[in-house]
């Protein structure tokens, strides 16, 4: 649940031009998708099942390289945490 503070942090951190709007609903709703994912009765599978969810959106063409970037992180971040380590911090935009 740590990182999904982090997550709802760095949404509230990002940069507030129109082109970072995306950036902030990105990190809002994966933070919504963490949360529900570690209620549920496996938490480990469901935080996999969302690994691999974010593992796609990084491979859609036609997204911006920032969107796949970020899907990336995340994937990554649901691999630590379903290994039991803590994922690298989301950092903030700069505004």
């Amino acid at each position: 649940m740590r990182y999904v503070d982090e997550l709802n942090r760095a949404a509230s951190e990002s940069g507030v031009g129109w082109g970072r709007t995306w950036r902030r609903r990105y990190l809002r709703e994966s933070a919504k998708r963490l949360s529900v994912a570690a209620c549920e009765s496996d938490p480990v599978a469901a935080i996999g099942a969302l690994r691999d969810v974010y593992q796609a959106e990084g491979q859609t063409r036609g997204k911006l390289s920032d969107q796949r970037d970020l899907a990336e992180t995340l994937m990554r971040a649901c691999q630590q945490l379903v290994l039991g380590r803590d994922p690298v911090p989301i950092t903030p935009r700069p505004r």
